[in-house]
């Protein structure tokens, strides 16, 4: 139905009949919108029109602005109707889509990001593009009116070169994409390039990598995490903890109510673009969480906690699965939900305090020492809140606290800013389900459970699990099959990527490693057969990121670049890896093994690149500690050992409990089941080489530690 907006009555476009919340945003636009699909493409062929492809996502504020901006405006709405084919795609939703205008638009212009806007033929070809375009030229960039109009002019008077340079961009992404496996097999001495590349970019004062704006580039500590396993020196290690401080201590870190925001737009972590993704908090516990298990450092613990935890409150579905993201904006502009100042802070801590004024003065001056809260403010005259645990030291001499008292009182402030804070208008959730993103949550709380003992963890990683498996996966002849991307709404959409069955199947893994229900074990090795029957090129090695069915793109993407996430190709190898071991089917290792070469060169020439991917291949080229429980499930003595055995940081391994049921998926537990009235023991093998069973922790530490 048509809405009122201070231009008066507007009427829906096609985008009002979509899940997505991205493209709802734009369903009131006076621009005549048409959704990714033939009738968008038909109609261009016919009227012989190019098309405007815009790509964005529901909490990126760039798109807000140039929505806000541009597509809005009726004016500029008329001329892109009446000369263009206008296409709105949200990128989480069709990653394939934007993988192949992104490689385009960088190509192109040496740089890329959202809002993604590209100019295609009727064909699909594109010839020209950027990302935002002012309303006004301004900053070296054209006004997106110059733009339209120089697009148009030139569609009119110069056709035949524009669709020679749309070709010519089609063949050179089809070339970018054409991966080779190769003889030539990854040496270990890779390890030691990808440590040196990433010195040399590492940031020594504050962490990280580069400069501003600044990412938290997870695939790099994963590395870094696992080079220190592997060599036992300190560098990456103190890499690693430097980074996880600095952010930790920042403004990219939700310190009232837990998170990571997106990225800094700094290199002192201080200023975030306020945005929080599903992926980026699975990803960032993940590390806290390897990093607490390193150092036994508390701090790391508390932060990942602190980042499940606002998981748990804020971006769970009713029906059980992981919500995709949280906006940076809300009325009252960007980031102002976190925001402080002094006023906000009495304000929050007289709430329910039955302090007297001069006790909650003292308070107040405590708390605003804490996060940074000064009276000129670090953002538009407030604060983005700091927390550097250095400081408490000094905050304790200042204010003649001991530890205790202080941390109690940061604990009970940051309870009384959280409940005020929920009084402001909240940022928009995006509130569609993606199966890729699940999977490295499922991940994330999987393993937090294995490390902190918190069952709510691992509750809440099994509805999810089970959420996909029964509303976003079709079963075969019993087993599980086949994947969809992204639900919403009872709405399930897109047939799954790559990157669905690479981060899921690794998801199942870890989830059961924490509790050994072979349902997902089961699941994890039937949805990796099907990723390999989909997605893997048998001519030339490595997985595509689309399936066979490719009709409405003109490229099939096949990539191993670890961006702000692990490349689906990257997720792949390690799934691969750890199924071979655990089902002792060489095929899975084989696939592995291919995908590596096919990316051989890639990596040789760039390792740091490929730093996840080099994390699989640490698994793959080591000796993988196979550790297998023999007793009751139900046994105390059982659970002791395993406890024991998840104080360690363990990552090239493979954790399985011997049961009768798990003779049909692994070979590991023949000849290891438990009796009634058995002591539990633990059997550990590395490199095809077993040692003697083991039945106390200080044995199971020993044997893991050889």
């Amino acid at each position: 139905m048509p809405v009122e907006s201070e231009k008066g009555t507007l009427k829906p476009n096609r985008l009002i009949m979509q899940k997505s919340p991205y493209l709802l945003e734009h369903a009131y636009n006076p621009v005549d919108w048409y959704p990714w699909g033939d009738e968008a493409f038909q109609k261009a062929k016919k009227e012989n029109k190019p098309i405007f492809l815009s790509i964005g996502y529901s909490s990126c504020h760039w798109c807000h602005i140039f929505r806000k901006e541009s597509l809005e405006d009726p004016d500029i709405a008329g001329f892109l109707n009446s000369n263009f084919v206008p296409i709105k795609v949200d990128r989480e939703e069709r990653p394939d889509v934007d993988e192949i205008y992104m490689k385009a638009v960088t190509s192109m212009t040496g740089s890329g990001g959202w809002p993604l806007n590209v100019f295609l033929t009727p064909s699909l070809e594109p010839f020209y593009g950027g990302t935002y375009f002012p309303p006004i030229a301004s900053h070296g960039l054209p006004s997106f009116r110059t733009v339209l109009k120089g697009i148009s002019d030139a569609w009119n008077s110069d056709r035949e070169k524009i669709l020679e340079s749309g070709l010519q961009m089609k063949e050179a992404l089809n070339d970018l994409y054409t991966a080779k496996e190769l003889e030539k097999k990854i040496d270990e001495s890779i390890f030691d390039l990808c440590f040196s590349e990433l010195s040399s970019i590492f940031d020594q004062k504050y962490g990280g990598f580069g400069g501003a704006p600044k990412f938290p580039s997870p695939s790099n500590l994963f590395f870094l995490l696992r080079y220190h396993k592997r060599t036992g020196t300190k560098a990456p290690l103190l890499m690693v903890t430097k980074t996880l401080d600095h952010m930790g201590s920042g403004g990219i870190h939700d310190h009232v109510g837990g998170g990571f925001h997106r990225y800094s737009t700094d290199s002192e972590w201080l200023i975030p673009h306020f945005e929080k993704m599903l992926y980026d908090n699975a990803l960032l516990s993940l590390v806290y969480t390897e990093t607490y298990l390193t150092t036994k450092d508390e701090f790391y613990k508390g932060i990942s906690e602190e980042t499940l935890d606002w998981v748990l409150i804020e971006m769970r579905s009713k029906e059980g699965g992981f919500l995709s993201a949280q906006d940076a904006d809300s009325s009252e502009g960007e980031g102002s939900y976190y925001l402080w100042n002094r006023p906000d802070v009495l304000s929050a801590l007289s709430q329910n305090s039955k302090q007297d004024d001069k006790a909650l003065e003292k308070t107040a001056q405590i708390v605003c020492k804490y996060f940074g809260i000064t009276e000129e403010g670090n953002f538009e005259e407030k604060s983005i809140l700091t927390a550097s645990r250095e400081n408490l030291e000094s905050i304790s001499k200042q204010y003649s606290v001991n530890s205790s008292e202080l941390q109690s009182i940061i604990r009970e402030a940051k309870i009384a800013m959280r409940e005020f804070r929920a009084k402001r208008d909240k940022p928009s959730t995006d509130d569609k389900v993606l199966v890729s993103w699940n999977g490295l949550m499922i991940s994330a709380m999987s393993k937090a459970y294995q490390a902190f003992g918190r069952e709510d963890y691992l509750l809440a990683a099994k509805a999810s699990a089970n959420f996909i498996l029964t509303k976003l996966c079709e079963s075969r002849n019993g087993k599980f099959s086949k994947l969809i991307h992204r639900y919403r709404d009872g709405d399930a959409k897109v047939e799954g990527l790559l990157e669905d069955y690479a981060y899921l199947v690794n998801g199942l893994l870890d989830l059961y490693e924490s509790d050994f229900e072979l349902l997902f074990l089961k699941a994890g090795i039937e949805l990796a057969e099907t990723m390999i029957e989909q997605f893997f090129d048998e001519k030339n090695g490595g997985f595509f990121f689309t399936g066979a069915n490719t009709s409405d793109l003109i490229a099939r993407p096949k990539e191993g670049f670890d961006g702000a996430l692990p490349s689906a190709n990257s997720m792949a190898v390690l799934a691969l890896f750890r199924l071979g071991q655990i089902t002792g089917r060489q095929e899975f290792a084989n696939k592995a093994e291919s995908t590596v070469r096919c990316f051989s060169q890639k990596i040789e020439s760039q390792p740091s690149a490929f730093a996840f991917m080099l994390s699989a291949v640490s698994f793959g080229l080591g000796r993988p500690k196979e550790i297998v429980f023999s007793g009751q499930k139900d046994s105390e003595e059982l659970a002791d050992l395993l406890k024991s055995l998840r104080t360690q940081f363990l990552p090239d391994s493979v954790v399985i409990l011997a049961d009768e049921k798990a003779t049909l998926l692994t070979p590991l537990v023949e000849g290891r089941i438990a009796r009634p009235g058995d002591r539990p023991k633990v059997f550990v093998c590395s490199g095809n080489v077993c040692k003697l069973p083991v039945t106390n922790k200080q044995d199971l530490l020993a044997a893991v530690a050889g």
